[in-house]
């Protein structure tokens, strides 16, 4: 991804999203997201879509995790999605 672009990328049945901020080191690059804040943690009484911000090993955000119909993360892991 070209810095200083903002990237959504959207799977195949619409219900997941990625965006991809500028800072971002690359989309497939493992381990580079080490720290997954759900909005829901931070926003008392949030009631929406699951939304999670990554963050790098330095504290900047480089991305937000778009999750539509699930209840959590877990969810998507156990492949319920």
């Amino acid at each position: 991804m070209k810095k200083n672009k903002i990237n959504l990328e959207v799977n195949g049945d619409g219900d997941m999203a990625y965006l991809v901020l500028p800072n971002h080191p690359g989309m497939g690059k493992a381990g580079v997201a080490v720290r997954h804040v759900a909005l829901r943690t931070i926003i008392e009484n949030y009631q929406g879509p699951e939304i999670y911000l990554d963050f790098d090993s330095d504290g900047n955000m480089i991305g937000m995790e778009f999750f539509i119909g699930l209840k959590n993360i877990n969810e998507r892991k156990r492949g319920k999605c």
